[in-house]
């Protein structure tokens, strides 16, 4: 699976793309505190509204299908930008949200909803709260504003015309990543249905101009992510700032509140496909008993002196106890998102090289791609999340990723990368190994093992 190139942007606090550190620079720092803050972040946990959920087979249930290498030679990619797309995951200029860009080397998912009870193929996003669609009729651009062909966007078929009852006066959405890429438009209210789990009047927004990347598939985001990071703004687009912000409820915070679900919905990534489940209100229905499982708090990452985000609930963020690689172990805790959107594990840059030089041959970090490679036929090391002392191990089929190859060395590229100052992210590498129960409710995550 994967994107190539993932550092998180966040309004310019980006991962840097420093030099690594040497593999003997590995030991860790003083364990970090949640009281203490990272790259413009605070943290602390949860409150719970609910008793944690009960683990059980949910009764509705969406599949969600890897749109990798639904992308055409002459998709956005190449028409819109004059070389390969490298960027990472990012967020918002103004709202901070997260979603993976459909590169050459990206994989996404896709799930169906239905929109007014038209079906789409939206792109399914645990690190953002919006849900939108492009538009019938929409202006397709490049960075610099040139007006280009629909298809340069690269959207799949794009038969949303209005909203039902009319936009809402004077509010739209607007939404800025930090590949370039950026969508806006009206804002109004439609029904959402996606695997039996319905909410009625769902604000959400259809993207009149874009600058978008995509995969010839997907029409728009279904986002699962927290209130606070929603991107609804009064007045005249361009003008977004604090002042004009509004926030709104998002599909799933709806979809609880309406009573459509229990507060807890689950992720499982197939070994061996290019599908997934989400299970609403519990477990997916392919989950067996696991004799590895482990639960720990959900702690909320707020971006420092924001009053969209302060004490609201953002990105799904957990403590590891540490990570475990070869017979080597580092115990410093970090907070880590958990997110679908990402494709990789990005770790503190010292941890990355070091498990990069665990690979034999080891794994050399290409500065053209913003990662680390390895010669295909390269042995990965075991490695290992630690949560709430139970190791969870990604298989090491899993760790190289035999069909990305860079043209000029031949290697392959593997699953762990640099994730600059923080915070840190486990993405679809991991998701692929466990069941993980996203219990907002309870406000904790659990995970089931899966190897």
């Amino acid at each position: 699976m994967g994107s190539i190139l993932v550092f998180l942007s966040i309004l310019g606090l980006c991962f840097a793309q420093a030099s690594p550190s040497a593999p003997n620079d590995h030991t860790a720092p003083a364990s970090w505190d949640l009281s203490k803050p990272m790259n413009g972040f605070t943290f602390e946990r949860v409150k719970a509204f609910s008793q944690p959920t009960t683990d059980k087979q949910a009764a509705q249930f969406s599949r969600i299908s890897s749109i990798k290498g639904k992308t055409g030679s002459h998709n956005a990619v190449s028409s819109l930008v004059s070389s390969m797309l490298r960027t990472p995951p990012s967020h918002g200029q103004h709202t901070y949200q997260n979603i993976s860009t459909a590169g050459t080397f990206s994989t996404q998912y896709a799930i169906q909803c239905g929109w007014d009870g038209v079906p789409v193929w939206l792109l399914l996003d645990t690190g953002s709260s919006d849900t939108w669609a492009v538009q019938k009729g929409f202006e397709c651009h490049d960075a610099h504003g040139a007006d280009h062909s629909e298809s340069d966007c690269g959207f799949g078929n794009t038969h949303v015309k209005d909203f039902r009852l009319g936009p809402i006066d004077d509010l739209h959405f607007y939404l800025r990543y930090g590949s370039g890429e950026k969508v806006f438009g009206p804002m109004g209210y439609t029904d959402i249905a996606c695997g039996g789990v319905k909410v009625s009047d769902q604000q959400a927004g259809l993207a009149n101009y874009t600058y978008w990347h995509g995969n010839n598939f997907t029409v728009g985001i279904l986002g699962l992510a927290y209130p606070s990071i929603t991107s609804a703004y009064y007045g005249e687009i361009g003008q977004e700032a604090t002042w004009n912000a509004i926030q709104y409820v998002p599909f799933l915070t709806n979809a609880i509140t309406q009573g459509s679900i229990d507060p807890v919905f689950s992720v499982t990534l197939m070994k061996n496909s290019s599908d997934g489940i989400i299970g609403w209100g519990g477990l997916p229905p392919t989950h067996g008993q696991s004799d590895k499982y482990a639960a720990t708090d959900l702690i909320v990452a707020n971006l420092i002196g924001s009053a969209e985000t302060s004490w609201r609930y953002s990105f799904y963020t957990i403590i590891p106890d540490g990570v475990k690689w070869g017979q080597t172990s580092d115990d410093t805790k970090y907070p880590y998102i958990v997110d679908t959107g990402t494709t990789m594990n990005y770790l503190p840059p010292p941890l990355a090289e070091a498990i990069a030089a665990a690979f034999q041959p080891r794994a050399v970090y290409l500065y053209q791609w913003g990662s680390y490679f390895a010669p295909c036929d390269s042995i990965p090391p075991s490695f290992a999340v630690v949560i709430s002392g139970v190791e969870f191990w990604i298989n090491p089929a899993d760790m190289i990723y035999r069909d990305l190859i860079d043209p000029k060395t031949g290697y392959c590229a593997v699953a762990i990368a640099s994730g600059g100052s923080g915070p840190y992210i486990l993405g679809d590498v991991f998701l692929q190994n466990v069941v993980a129960v996203f219990d907002v409710g309870g406000a904790e995550m659990r995970f089931y093992s899966k190897t």
